[in-house]
């Protein structure tokens, strides 16, 4: 028994297809008991964050969470994406590995996953107390023995404020290239979190995402974009840290001019086609990408290219190809307007399906 549906893609025409089990099917070729009206909705096949950390609730949590609770967490955060057409989580490290734990959930239960374990930062270099330690000089070896790839993803922090100094670069140019070599190896890639100055160190080590990035140059897009690598601003974050330091700040000014070049810079990264990613780090709860897609909107991508960078980039770029197509995972939001056409109707989804389940119908 199969239910028809009609997909009509924000930038296509309507077409018709079954939701047979778990996958879409061509209606002449199962049983067709039932419809989900949906002829008069616009389709994604998902959207996605590609900046989430499925074990904290919040940023206060960086300031110390304990395994147990982080175990709690994660279950009960993945499951709010999914209840917000949230279909896919790039998951960008944990205190401790216990983040690769996504992975063994329960398919229906949560997105498509990807995750980094434990963060890697030296000493003075990140939160106190978060994540792994790890010296420049030792880093290669780190992450040749002991930082997990199982996830796809291996987290490094380049770049971090020291007291009465100001951003410090974390590890030198050729120690973040070897480090990317060994994982590039392993089959996994390497994000790396970068919220003042390193970013230019970060692409010419050929790192494959840059995290914040607000001090990215023309440049160092074009690089980013000849090789496919990412960008995840994390628009939203960098405005609830700002909000946090304030503005009078040394750190709040050095935000407000990073946030100044993100909005200088988003234009020429869709110019020169850099896959631009949505993530929303943990400045909003759990599921709200619609709102990171806003706000890349608001800081100068066109409606069409945040609504990719909220949905389709992530899932062409991590290989999670989410098609809309006969033998392809039944997974598929609903909007009831054209979110090409206003940003804001991510916010709204109408009929969330994943995995052939009808997750919401509103």
């Amino acid at each position: 028994m199969a239910t028809h549906i009609t997909i009509r893609p924000p930038d296509g025409d309507r077409y018709d297809l079954a939701i047979d089990g778990s996958h879409f099917a061509e209606p002449a070729s199962v049983e067709v008991t039932e419809t989900l009206d949906t002829a008069h909705l616009w389709a994604l096949p998902g959207l996605a964050d590609a900046h989430a950390h499925l074990t904290m609730t919040s940023t206060r949590d960086i300031a110390g969470i304990s395994e147990e609770q982080m175990a709690t967490n994660l279950p009960k955060m993945a499951w709010a994406h999914v209840d917000r057409g949230v279909l896919l989580i790039l998951d960008k490290g944990a205190n401790t590995d216990l983040s690769l734990t996504a992975l063994d959930h329960d398919a229906d239960l949560r997105p498509e996953v990807e995750v980094a374990g434990a963060i890697i930062h030296p000493q003075g270099g990140y939160m106190p107390g978060f994540g792994v330690e790890v010296e420049p000089d030792d880093l290669v070896e780190y992450v040749r023995t002991s930082a997990s790839t199982r996830g796809g993803w291996v987290k490094i922090v380049a770049d971090w404020p020291r007291k009465g100094v100001g951003p410090v670069s974390n590890y030198t140019v050729d120690q973040l290239s070897e480090a990317v070599d060994v994982v590039h190896r392993a089959g996994a890639r390497v994000a790396v979190h970068t919220m003042a100055f390193a970013a230019s160190d970060a692409v010419a080590a050929g790192v494959d995402s840059i995290e914040h990035g607000p001090f990215l140059t023309p440049d160092d897009l074009g690089a980013l974009a000849a090789r496919g690598g990412a960008w995840v601003p994390t628009v939203v974050n960098m405005l609830d840290v700002l909000d946090m330091l304030g503005p009078d700040s040394s750190g709040g000014q050095l935000f407000a001019r990073g946030l100044a070049t993100m909005r200088e810079n988003l234009p020429i990264a869709e110019e020169l086609g850099v896959t631009v990613l949505a993530g929303t780090d943990m400045a909003v709860p759990h599921g709200e990408v619609s709102i990171e897609a806003a706000r890349l909107h608001e800081y100068g991508l066109t409606a069409r290219a945040a609504v990719r960078a909220a949905s389709t980039n992530a899932y062409e770029y991590t290989g999670h190809t989410k098609t809309l197509a006969p033998g392809c995972v039944a997974d598929v939001v609903f909007f009831d307007e054209n979110p090409y056409e206003d940003v804001a109707v991510l916010q709204h989804p109408r009929i969330i399906v994943r995995r052939g389940t009808v997750i919401r119908s509103s």
